[in-house]
């Protein structure tokens, strides 16, 4: 059947559109709800979502995320009790000795690991965060398979924000040391706006491509399409995103932090009997902890970011109705 529009009127969700010419035999079909209603979505539907997502496939959203997390953590540990015992003096501190340095090169070693596999995690949860807005469920394989697809790019990308990072801060850091060797404040009157002028620029570009990894994970492109695809997405939206961005990771992480306080606490006690060891479990169990939670809801509203954004820009609510009411 073909409306005077000349759309084609197939399913019954299309066909209350002229309800007059829906065919006969015409039945409703009880569909399954995704996690958000089609339409441009408002401030609480990212944060209603984002929980409804985690809730629509737990397995997938908090296993997926565990199991990276500890793969990263004990990588990180490895590698930290390796580097606390060859290069004790670099770390070292008066106070806690080669505790202290075992501790130091954990806390690096973690943060590394835990970027990395932050980064990669985004993929796998990212797709499942869209296949939930579609009604569909997504099984640890999936997501995994997906990572697997989608890794290159996403460590690419990470390469090149690194690089980008690198070369201001190494700008910055030459300025500085001019200021500080030079005998005016020439030098400090072009480093302190420069600072600045760099902090807002990081920004800036945090959020224009913010919707990398869900453009990867799911339309599949590589680095440099994908942050051509991400400020598309972006672009006059910039403060709407900034603002619910924001919002939304304060009070994630909010939540996390009081869960990776309690896990902290309980591994200190656990291991008070070995205060070396104790260090090592506590900075594992915090980052884990936290990591498991934030993650999830994180890219959740991410991802409902990017969905909205299409939804705006490319009617992808018209897509998402038929898929789940035909």
């Amino acid at each position: 059947m073909t409306a005077p529009t000349g759309w084609d009127v197939t399913g019954y969700y299309a066909a209350q559109l002229l309800p007059e010419q829906a065919p006969p035999d015409s039945v409703v079909r009880v569909a399954e709800l995704g996690i958000i209603t089609p339409r441009p979505l408002q401030l609480g539907d990212f944060l209603g979502g984002a929980f409804r997502a985690v809730r629509y496939s737990p397995v997938t959203m908090f296993g997926v995320t565990l199991m990276g997390m500890l793969v990263a953590q004990l990588l990180a540990v490895g590698v930290g009790v390796v580097a606390g015992r060859e290069f004790t003096s670099v770390l070292d501190t008066t106070e806690l000795g080669a505790v202290g340095s075992l501790a130091g090169w954990t806390t690096i070693v973690s943060y590394l690991t835990t970027s990395v596999a932050t980064i990669i995690l985004q993929i796998g949860l990212a797709f499942a965060v869209h296949e939930a807005v579609f009604a569909r469920r997504t099984p640890p394989s999936a997501a995994l398979r997906r990572i697997g697809s989608g890794a290159g790019a996403a460590l690419g990308f990470a390469g090149l924000v690194l690089l980008a990072y690198l070369a201001v801060g190494l700008i910055v850091a030459l300025l500085a040391n001019i200021s500080t060797t030079s005998q005016n404040a020439i030098g400090w009157v072009i480093l302190v706006p420069l600072i600045l002028a760099a902090a807002v620029l990081s920004m800036f570009l945090s959020i224009r491509l913010l919707l990398v990894p869900p453009v990867i994970a799911i339309e599949k492109l590589g680095p440099i399409a994908a942050i051509r695809r991400s400020w598309e997405l972006t672009t006059g939206q910039f403060w709407r995103f900034l603002g619910i961005f924001l919002l939304s990771s304060i009070l994630i992480s909010m939540a996390a932090n009081v869960i990776s306080t309690v896990f902290s606490f309980v591994a200190i006690l656990v291991s008070a009997s070995n205060p070396e060891f104790g260090l090592m479990v506590a900075v594992a169990a915090t980052t884990v902890a936290t990591a498991v939670f934030y993650i999830p809801l994180s890219t959740s509203v991410i991802t409902l970011l990017y969905t909205d954004a299409r939804i705006r820009r490319e009617g992808h609510d018209l897509a998402i109705a038929e898929a789940l009411y035909g």
